[in-house]
C-alpha cells in the first residue's frame, strides 16, 4: 500500500508492501459494497412490503379515498427517505482508513499483536516528530509486518454471510416485484395509478355499484325527501348499505331497499326531510363507491312580482301597474298583460302555465323572468320555475286575471204618454239616452214602417260628438213626415256603436217600441172606452169611500165609551188599511187619466172643450185629490186613532166629507163628458154611414153608366 504523502511526517514515513496495501484497499471497497447492498436490501424490502400492505388495505377496503392514499404515499416516501439516509447515505459517506481495517484484522488474528496496526501507522508517518522516533526501528516493524501478513486471510474481517443474505433479499424482492408484475399486470398497473399517481382508477371487482347522479353529485331541495337510487353490474348483492356523514357531523348507516327481481336488482334509500348537506357512499358485494356529495338547495320561488296591464288603445285607459302582493286583476279583452317576477335564485327556465297547460316560455335573466300575454278569457296563471340545477317550484305563486268584455253601449228610448195606438198626425215625444264606458262612436234613432211591405229610416239627432260616454236627447217627432196610413205598424229603436276594435264594434239597441197606426175615429173610440172603464172604477171607489166614512162614524161613537179595547183598535187598523188601499187605487186611476189625456194631445185630438172638460174637470181634480186631499184624510184618520177625542173625530170626518165631495164632482164631470162623447160618436157614426152611402151611390152610378156606353 502506498501511503498518502500528504499525511504524516515524510521524514518518518515507511513503505508498506504493495500486496498488503492492495488487500487493505480491497477490503475497504468490499465493505462499502456490503453496506450499499445491505441498505438496498432493506429499502427494497420496505418498499415491497409497504406496497403489498397498501394494496391489501386499498383493495380490501374496496377503494381508499384519495386523501388517505395520498397520506400513505407520503408516509412511504418519508420512511424511504429515512432508510436511504440511515442505511445508504450516512454509512457510505463515513470515512474508512487502512488503520480501521488493520484493527479489524488484528481482532480476527490476535497473534499479530498490533504489528499490522503499527506498520500501517508507520507507513502513514503518523508517529510524531522524527526527533523522538527511531527510524531503523520503524523500518524493522514495517518489514516484519509485511512478512507476517503475507499468508493472512483479510476476507475474514467482513461478514460475508450477511452480505449474501442482503444480496438474496435484493434478488428476492426484485423477483417478487417481477413476478407480481408478470402474474398480475392489471392489478399492478391499477395499484401504481391509484397509489403513486393518485388517480381514481377503480379496482376490478365482481360487483360494480352505480349511483344515479347528475354532474357527480346529488342535488335536492332542502326539507324534501331525498331519494338515492343505485344499480349493480356484475354480481348483484341482495343488500346494499348507505353510509353518510352530515355537514354537522352526524353519521349513519342504513340498508337500502332492494327492488326488482334477481338479476335486475335496483336499490333505493329515501333520506327523509333532508335538512343539511351530507357526504355518502354505498357498500355492496365486494364494491364500495367513492364518497359522493349531496347538496341541498332552496327550491326556486317567486320573491316579488309585478303585473302591468296595457288596455286596448280605443279604451283610452292609462297603463295599470300592480305591485308585489297584488296578484289578482281585471283586464279588458284585448289588453296586453305583462307578468314580471323576481325569484329567490337564478333561473334556467320559467314557463307561464294555466293549470297543466303551458302558455309560453318567459324571458329569463338571472333571477328575473317576464312575459307578455293577451288573455282571451279569465284564467289563473302560475310560473313553472326551474333553477340551474333542475329544481322546480313545488308551490307556485298564482296570478288571477279576469277578462272583461266591452259591453255594448246602453240605449234607452222612451215615448212617454203614448199608448200602442197613434194617428197619422201624431207628434211623438222622444226621450233618448245612450251611454258607453269607453265612449260612443255613433248614435242613431231608427224606425221601421210595416204593412204590405216595409221601409226603414233614421231620425236625425243633434249635438252628438264622437267619444261622448253619455248622450241624452229629447225631441218631438211628427210622424206626418213619413206619410203613415191607418193599418201601418211603426217600430222605433235607438242604436249606438262603440270603438271596440278587438271584438267589435259592439252595437247597443234599445227595446223596440211598436205602435199601430189607426184613424182618428178608432183612437177616439178606444180612448172613450177607456174613460168609461175608469168612470166605472171611480164609482166603485166612491162606494168604498162611503163605507170608510160610515165605519169612521161608528168608531167615533164607540170611542166615547171604550177607545182602548182590542176590538176598537182592530177596527181602526182595518179602516186605516182600507183608506190607504183606496188611495193606491185612485193614484193608479190618476196615471191612467193622464195617459189618456196625453194621447189626445200627442195624436192632435185635443180641443179646447176637451181640455176644459177632461183636463180641468177630471185630470187636474184627481191629481189634487191624490196628492193633497187623500193624504190629509189619511193623516187625520191616524191622528184620531191615536187620540180619539171629539175634536180629532170632527177633523177626520170633515176630511172624509171633503174627499167624497171631490170624488162625486169628478164623477159628475166624467158622466157629462161621457155623454158628450156619446153624442160625438153618434155624429161620427152618422157621417161614416153617409160616406159609405155616398161611396155605394157613386159605385152604382158608375156601373150603370158603364152599361150605357157599352150599348
Amino acid at each position: 500500500m502506498t501511503v498518502n504523502p500528504s499525511i504524516g511526517n515524510p521524514a518518518t514515513r515507511m513503505a508498506l508492501d504493495e500486496g498488503l496495501a492492495a488487500k487493505l484497499r480491497a477490503i475497504i471497497s468490499r465493505l462499502r459494497m456490503y453496506l450499499a447492498l445491505q441498505g438496498a436490501a432493506r429499502l427494497l424490502a420496505f418498499l415491497v412490503l409497504a406496497a403489498f400492505a397498501q394494496f391489501a388495505v386499498d383493495y380490501g377496503s374496496r377503494g381508499l379515498r384519495t386523501s388517505i392514499r395520498a397520506a400513505l404515499l407520503a408516509g412511504m416516501a418519508v420512511t424511504s427517505a429515512v432508510i436511504i439516509w440511515r442505511q445508504l447515505i450516512r454509512p457510505l459517506s463515513a470515512p474508512v482508513s487502512p488503520a480501521d481495517i488493520a484493527n479489524l484484522m488484528e481482532r480476527r488474528s490476535p497473534q499479530l499483536t498490533s504489528l499490522l496496526v503499527s506498520a500501517v501507522r508507520f507507513a502513514r508517518g503518523d508517529v510524531g516528530p522524527a526527533s523522538i522516533n527511531s527510524g531503523p526501528l520503524m523500518q524493522a516493524v514495517v518489514q516484519q509486518a509485511n512478512r507476517e501478513v503475507q499468508g493472512a486471510d483479510f476476507g475474514q474481517v467482513l461478514n460475508s454471510r450477511g452480505a449474501r443474505r442482503s444480496g438474496v433479499m435484493v434478488l428476492g424482492t426484485l423477483l417478487v416485484a417481477a413476478l407480481t408484475l408478470f402474474l398480475a399486470p392489471e392489478f399492478t398497473t391499477i395499484w401504481f395509478s391509484r397509489n403513486v399517481f393518485l388517480r381514481d382508477v377503480e379496482w376490478p371487482r365482481r360487483t360494480h355499484l352505480i349511483v344515479d347522479l347528475t354532474g357527480g353529485e346529488l342535488v335536492g331541495a332542502r326539507g324534501d325527501d331525498l331519494v338515492i337510487q343505485a344499480s349493480a353490474q356484475g354480481d348483484q348483492p341482495r343488500e346494499v348499505e348507505f353510509a353518510y356523514t352530515t355537514a354537522s357531523g352526524k353519521r349513519g348507516r342504513e340498508t337500502m331497499a332492494t327492488v326488482g327481481a334477481e338479476g335486475a336488482y335496483h336499490y333505493r334509500f329515501t333520506f327523509k326531510n333532508a335538512a343539511e348537506d351530507f357526504d355518502f357512499y354505498l357498500l355492496g358485494g365486494d364494491d364500495i363507491t367513492s364518497v359522493m356529495h349531496a347538496r341541498l338547495l332552496e327550491r326556486p320561488h317567486v320573491d316579488h312580482s309585478e303585473i302591468t296591464i296595457v288596455s286596448p288603445k280605443y279604451s283610452k285607459l292609462p297603463p295599470a301597474k300592480l305591485g308585489d302582493g297584488e296578484r289578482s286583476a281585471q283586464a279588458l279583452l284585448g289588453s296586453q298583460v305583462t307578468f314580471s317576477i323576481q325569484a329567490n335564485k337564478p333561473l334556467k327556465k320559467a314557463t307561464l302555465m294555466v293549470g297543466q297547460k303551458a302558455v309560453a316560455d318567459a324571458d329569463v335573466s338571472q333571477a328575473r323572468a317576464w312575459l307578455t300575454v293577451s288573455p282571451q278569457d279569465s284564467q289563473t296563471y302560475h310560473f313553472d320555475l326551474i333553477d340551474e340545477v333542475g329544481l322546480e317550484d313545488k308551490r307556485p305563486t298564482l296570478f288571477s286575471i279576469r277578462t272583461l268584455r266591452d259591453e255594448p253601449p246602453r240605449a234607452r228610448l222612451k215615448v212617454p204618454g203614448v199608448g200602442e195606438m197613434i194617428t197619422p198626425e201624431a207628434e211623438l215625444p222622444l226621450e233618448i239616452e245612450f251611454s258607453d264606458t269607453y265612449g260612443l262612436a255613433s248614435v242613431g234613432l231608427v224606425f221601421q214602417v210595416i204593412r204590405d211591405d216595409s221601409r226603414e229610416g233614421t231620425i236625425a239627432l243633434t249635438d252628438f260628438e264622437s267619444g261622448q260616454t253619455v248622450y241624452t236627447h229629447e225631441m218631438k217627432w211628427n210622424v206626418t213626415s213619413e206619410t203613415l196610413t191607418p193599418g201601418d205598424r211603426l217600430t222605433l229603436a235607438g242604436r249606438a256603436l262603440d270603438f271596440d276594435d278587438v271584438s267589435g264594434p259592439n252595437v247597443g239597441r234599445s227595446a223596440e217600441l211598436t205602435f199601430r197606426v189607426v184613424t182618428r175615429e178608432e183612437l177616439l173610440s178606444e180612448l172613450a172606452r177607456r174613460e168609461q172603464e175608469m168612470r166605472q172604477d171611480l164609482e166603485h171607489l166612491i162606494d168604498i169611500q162611503e163605507q170608510v166614512r160610515s165605519a169612521l162614524l161608528s168608531l167615533i161613537a164607540a170611542a166615547q165609551t171604550d177607545s182602548t179595547s182590542t176590538e176598537f183598535l182592530s177596527k181602526t187598523a182595518n179602516l186605516e188599511r182600507k183608506q190607504r188601499s183606496l188611495f193606491g187605487s185612485l193614484n193608479v186611476m190618476r196615471q191612467q187619466l193622464e195617459q189618456v189625456f196625453g194621447e189626445y194631445k200627442i195624436n192632435q185630438l185635443a180641443t179646447q172643450a176637451l181640455n176644459q172638460r177632461l183636463g180641468d174637470g177630471v185630470v187636474e181634480p184627481v191629481g189634487r185629490l191624490v196628492k193633497r186631499d187623500l193624504v190629509t184624510a189619511v193623516d187625520q184618520l191616524r191622528s184620531f186613532f191615536r187620540t180619539p177625542t171629539a175634536e180629532m173625530a170632527d177633523r177626520a170626518d170633515k176630511e172624509q166629507v171633503a174627499v167624497l165631495s171631490q170624488m162625486r164632482s169628478i164623477l159628475a164631470n166624467m158622466v157629462e163628458f161621457e155623454g158628450y162623447q156619446e153624442a160625438v160618436n153618434m155624429l161620427r157614426d152618422i157621417l161614416r154611414l153617409q160616406n159609405e152611402l155616398r161611396t155605394e151611390t157613386l159605385k152604382s152610378v158608375q156601373e150603370q153608366g158603364k152599361g150605357l156606353f157599352d150599348d
